[in-house]
């Protein structure tokens, strides 16, 4: 069921932002920011003679325009300021506001996909953590840009500005738009001047501030392409954003739209509160992104640098009205990652991102199923999920095969030359697509963007006499799902010939006769996987068999190998697909296939086998671990024979410790020490001054379970340094070690874990770091622990999971 939240229209807009102008200066030790700010404004349309400004957590200590003072009432969140006269939208006014933004004494809030949101981080302000850049950061999105300057924080606002921001000499500022200036002060201070000269909503502006270095692309003349990044990573950045240059040249001829900035910079920082954010010039990266070689053997994070840059076309350029509106921004977002990546590196892996993307929409529509463009929700933050995301690309995809591509990509170009520095909602894409197209497309718009829920198709066929019958009925539950109108296609194979057939479904239940030669090898509903939805086609095990074989499509293939491995929650009778000869020789077959993720889930699925043919089985998983080109797979392999007791595979891993991929020498530590070498201590001193996460955990394992009070200044170091999701993965294994470690051991680690639970800039780790102390809770040390970070805690989510504490 949607959720019933009320109804979220776009902002009132009682005036029109045009320009901002910012003075500002940090304090470090205080975590402030000193500000003033010179707003430029107008009424919208009918005469005003006051104005409201979001400011959350300030002090205002001037308001004035034209050299006067002005009153106000501020509630710490809405400046109201009385203009002292009418005004009217002829009108243009100045207003000077002098304010201190303190982010750190604001109500914690975020969601899913943005963790927090007070607008303005410090991270290690004092200088006191010695394995942590000082760094100051913005993340606007949604609204939180007003906790570091006064503004109309909404996203139908457009505005040009200028920052200027006084920094120590010594720090690298970034910010959008183009720095026009650097002045040197006497106090050892520096002022840098940025001007953005084209209008973006206020939620796009940024400010950075650390010790980076700056590495601008040489590829690229047209305007300045440049990278910030850490000093140790500075060698790094064309091999981790240097495919950027040619991302823009390939996505200004789909759209037949120049990009329209002045500069494009990407920035990684610490202590992330998202994954990426498109600030207008200026994007921010987590730090996840700084990798080097040898993290990039196993993969770049081409994605989501896509992603973002195609957000300066959707997002920044054209802005969604209204966060119900979403999906204007993420969706097209999302489907960038689609199309740069069949560009780059081919259809398969095109493929592979839709059906990645796809099944993440469906995963969460177990949970909760909403339209895309959703107007009654509960908080802004919810549109940040899956369905605006995932789904939102998918439906791209959709109307691009209903349209056709040469209209798809004519539509998009007019959306954005008619909206461009505007905003817009789903209506106005639609009446661009209608008059591109010619055709009425609000059956399409209706289905997809305003109903929740996707179809379900449960699919039979048979032959009779030259007759192919297909039947197919729709079993979505249709009281807030609608029946779907659905062009589709249907694959037809023969031993020596196929032919394609396309098929309208409108109705709940229906049926086709399709006239064919002879019976059917394969029949297959969507064969290009366009689908936004489930269908579920009983078919026989040697009909699937066939076509795994048969069929072209990487999600075809996948879907065929997890249907004929899967086993229900439920099952008692120890099913073990591999056992069966057919499924087993698929599995060994699909270790062959042509592209790497069918190599990967059959080799996953072969993991630690027990039994006919297992030489055969040992030998295709060997062949993997030696000849496959992608780290993954032959990382997969080695943990699938870690269990098999024989000497060529140790050799095998141990020629693997010096794989060129991380990810494969901490999988093939993993694998050796499962058999208890003699030589297990000396192998994983070898390996434990590794920061790498992977090998560290690989080398944690071990130190856990041995459990000696030996390794646990190696435990403590390895994890302050750490953070993230990094950080939340291997707090398990470090919960392991203390279990089986002394009292006195277990109640050292406190102080860390207190640092975690109570202070993480991640919610998710703040939690893991509470499980791992409930995990010891039988000290009264931990209980008295557990119950002040329960009352400390200012996130909502954390504050009901805490609930399940109240015991201790």
């Amino acid at each position: 069921m949607p959720s019933q939240g009320a109804y979220n229209p776009s902002r009132t807009k009682e005036h029109d932002l045009i320009h901002t102008k910012l003075e500002i200066k940090p304090d470090w030790q205080k975590q402030f920011l000193y500000g003033k700010a010179i707003i430029t404004f107008k009424p919208h349309f009918y005469p005003q003679s006051s104005i409201s400004f979001d400011a959350k957590g300030f002090d205002i200590q001037e308001v004035t325009s034209k050299g006067k003072a002005l009153k106000y009432n501020y509630d710490r969140s809405i400046l109201k300021i009385d203009l002292g006269q009418i005004y009217t939208r002829k009108d243009t006014i100045s207003i000077q506001i002098t304010y201190v933004a303190k982010p750190n004494e604001l109500p914690v809030g975020g969601s899913d996909a943005i963790t927090a949101d007070k607008g303005l981080y410090f991270i290690n302000p004092l200088g006191n953590e010695p394995d942590k850049p000082q760094q100051i950061w913005t993340q606007g999105e949604t609204e939180a840009n007003s906790c570091w300057f006064p503004t109309i924080d909404s996203p139908n606002q457009k505005m040009t500005q200028e920052i200027f921001l006084t920094v120590d000499a010594k720090f690298i500022t970034l910010s959008n738009g183009k720095l026009i200036s650097s002045k040197q002060n006497s106090d050892g201070t520096r002022t840098d001047y940025w001007k953005q000269t084209k209008p973006t909503a206020p939620y796009l502006s940024m400010i950075a501030v650390g010790d980076f270095k700056k590495v601008v692309d040489p590829t690229f003349k047209d305007f300045e392409v440049s990278y910030y990044i850490e000093p140790k990573f500075e060698k790094y950045a064309l091999n981790i954003y240097g495919r950027t240059p040619e991302m823009i040249r390939y996505f200004e001829k789909i759209l037949g739209v120049k990009y329209q900035w002045e500069k494009y910079s990407q920035i990684a920082v610490r202590d992330y509160v998202s994954g990426a954010m498109e600030n207008t010039t200026a994007t921010i990266h987590g730090d996840y992104i700084q990798k080097d070689n040898h993290q990039l053997v196993d993969d770049n994070d081409d994605g989501v640098i896509a992603h973002e840059l195609f957000h300066h076309w959707f997002g920044d350029l054209v802005t969604c009205e209204s966060w119900s509106n979403l999906p204007l921004n993420e969706a097209f977002a999302n489907y960038s990652e689609y199309l740069w990546t069949t560009h780059k590196y081919g259809k398969e892996e095109g493929d592979l991102v839709a059906y990645i993307a796809l099944n993440q929409y469906l995963d969460e529509s177990k949970e909760k199923q909403e339209p895309l463009i959703r107007f009654r929700y509960f908080d802004k933050e919810d549109m940040f999920d899956s369905h605006s995301y995932a789904k939102g690309g998918r439906i791209l995809h959709l109307l691009r095969n209903t349209v056709g591509d040469e209209a798809f990509f004519e539509a998009l170009k007019q959306y954005l030359t008619q909206y461009a520095y505007k905003t817009a909602e789903v209506e106005d894409l639609r009446l661009v697509f209608e008059q591109v197209t010619g055709q009425d497309l609000h059956w399409f718009f209706d289905q997809w963007f305003l109903k929740a829920g996707h179809p379900v198709l449960q699919v039979s066929h048979d032959y009779n006499g030259g007759k192919l019958k297909l039947n197919i009925k729709q079993t979505q539950d249709t009281t807030y799902t609608p029946v779907y109108r659905l062009p589709l296609k249907v694959l037809i194979k023969f031993d020596n010939e196929q032919l394609t057939q396309e098929i309208v479904l409108d109705k709940a239940q229906q049926s086709f006769e399709l006239n064919v030669k002879s019976t059917p090898k394969m029949v297959l509903l969507d064969p290009d996987n366009i689908l936004v939805g489930k269908i579920e086609h009983q078919k026989s095990q040697d009909e699937l068999i066939y076509q795994f074989y048969n069929a072209e499509g990487i999600a075809t293939k996948l879907n065929v190998l997890e249907t004929l491995t899967y086993i229900p929650e439920d099952d008692t009778t120890f099913y073990y697909p591999p056992a069966e000869k057919k499924i087993r020789q698929l599995l060994i077959d699909a270790t062959k296939d042509k592209f790497w993720r069918v190599r990967q889930f059959a080799v996953q699925k072969l993991f630690d086998y027990d039994g006919e043919e297992f030489l055969e089985v040992e030998k295709a998983l060997q062949y993997r671990v030696i000849h496959d080109e992608r780290s993954y797979v032959r990382a997969d392999a080695i943990l699938a024979m870690k269990g098999f007791q024989n000497s060529q595979n140790d050799k095998l891993f141990r020629d693997a410790l010096s794989d060129s991929s991380y990810t494969v020498q901490a999988a093939a530590i993993e694998a050796l020490l499962a058999s208890k070498p003699s030589d297990a201590v000396e192998l994983v001193l070898k390996f434990d001054t590794s920061t790498n996460p992977s090998i560290f955990a690989a080398v944690a394992n071990y130190f856990a379970e041995e459990a000696s009070p030996l390794r646990f200044d190696w435990f403590l170091n390895h994890l302050k340094q750490m953070k993230g999701n990094d950080l939340y993965q291997v707090l398990g294994i470090f919960g392991t070690y203390i279990v089986k470690s002394s009292p006195e051991i277990q109640l050292k680690c406190l102080p860390l874990l207190e640092q975690i639970a109570k202070n993480d800039t991640q919610w998710y780790v703040r939690f893991a770091g509470m499980q791992t102390l409930s995990l010891i809770n039988e000290h009264k040390e931990v209980k008295a622990l557990m119950k002040e970070i329960i009352a400390s805690e200012k996130d909502e989510r954390l504050q009901k999971i805490y609930k399940q504490f109240r015991d201790i």
